[in-house]
């Protein structure tokens, strides 16, 4: 591991091997940076050896929240997010299943936005790959060569997925990780992501990733308006097995950045001020 990174330990735990995959034990603490160190992913990182080459799908345009809209959960049982912490598709570790019920979403079933404990809400933190589409915002591709350039509005931010590359053997943790992609079946982009670290949310109701977290999306273009896009949660630090996400784009004939959306914490401090306040009979974690 890279010395002098930034790690929150959270309390030790045995680790058990299994038909070769090393696993936590049954302990409700999560995975110091040393465990997580010896844990093996479940799926292979990086494109396959027997890829074929692929034509490039046209992905221009602008793309905004398609067909099931934008979501709270990545679960694809519960995207509205009504059976948190008790979704069927989601193999939670058991300091994992507990972590993600002791957050308070800033929206969705569970809302308590005074309350919330979203480290975006409250820091302006990137929300990080998966979770940033569960915005109201849209996105735009940028594909050359080199590589695809991911633009979103929210931040707003871009991500970079290089074309023809490899992951570096020990990418320093950061918010969006490093992303290499490729294309299949002429219609879709693979972006296979590593190095993301353990501070952002999944998505809006608190499911937790670990510095082990390995994501893979494939954007697949369905028709000339509508892209389809699954995510595979591949992270041994807080699942027991990897589990599948689904959203979709439409596109958009609004302009992109038309509605840039600029993380302020004074402007979340105010809208609590002005929405939460006078609602609210309790603490706010706004201070």
């Amino acid at each position: 591991m890279v010395i002098g990174r930034t790690v929150r330990v959270l309390g030790s735990m045995a680790l058990a091997v299994s038909v070769g995959v090393a696993t936590l034990a049954a302990q409700n603490t999560a995975p110091t940076l040393a465990e997580l160190d010896k844990l093996k992913n479940f799926l292979p990182i990086g494109p396959p050896a027997s890829l074929l080459a692929s034509a490039v799908p046209d992905l221009s345009g602008d793309w905004g929240p398609g067909v099931g809209g934008i979501g709270q959960s990545l679960s694809g049982a519960d995207p509205a997010g009504r059976m948190r912490g008790k979704e069927p598709d989601v193999p939670y570790q058991p300091w994992a299943l507990e972590r993600t019920m002791s957050q308070v979403p800033p929206t969705g079933p569970d809302a308590k936005f005074e309350a919330t404990t979203d480290p975006q809400i409250h820091y302006c933190e990137p929300p990080g790959p998966a979770h940033i589409f569960m915005y109201p915002a849209k996105a735009k591709f940028v594909q050359t060569p080199e590589a695809v350039y991911i633009l979103h509005e929210v931040g707003p931010v871009f991500r970079v997925v290089w074309l023809n590359a490899k992951h570096p053997p020990d990418p320093d943790p950061n918010y969006w990780g490093h992303s290499i992609g490729w294309y299949e079946n002429g219609d879709t982009l693979v972006v296979d992501t590593v190095g993301l670290n353990d501070r952002a949310w999944l998505d809006q109701v608190g499911h937790p990733r670990t510095e082990k977290f390995h994501l893979i999306e494939r954007y697949r273009k369905t028709d000339a308006n509508a892209i389809a896009i699954e995510f595979t949660v591949d992270d041994p630090g807080a699942y027991t097995k990897p589990w599948i996400g689904r959203r979709n784009l439409a596109r958009s004939t609004t302009g992109f950045m038309r509605y840039a959306w600029v993380c302020s914490v004074r402007d979340n401090y105010e809208h609590y001020q002005k929405v939460g306040a006078p609602g609210n009979p309790g603490a706010t974690t706004f201070k």
